[in-house]
């Protein structure tokens, strides 16, 4: 499992780590407003780790992964 880091003021909350572990992390129906910035699988390297997948399929099973979370955690106003 990766670090994830967790900054907090008040009731709002940051998360910054691996996406599905992050969203894993806060209940169904409560974020306001999710926030990604993810890789386009195009081999790019960041610091050691290339956001380059096997291939096509599983890079969008990926997305996917992320993608449902993202709709389960957020508010209906979200």
């Amino acid at each position: 499992m990766k670090d994830i880091e967790i900054f907090e003021k008040d009731e709002h909350k940051i998360i910054k780590g691996d996406a599905i572990q992050a969203l894993q992390t806060i209940p169904d129906g409560s974020a306001d407003l999710i926030f990604v910035d993810p890789p386009y699988n195009i081999g790019k390297n960041f610091s050691g780790l290339k956001d380059k997948w096997n291939n096509d399929e599983d890079y969008i099973n990926w997305c996917y992964q992320w993608i449902d979370l993202c709709i389960a955690k957020l508010k209906n106003t979200g």
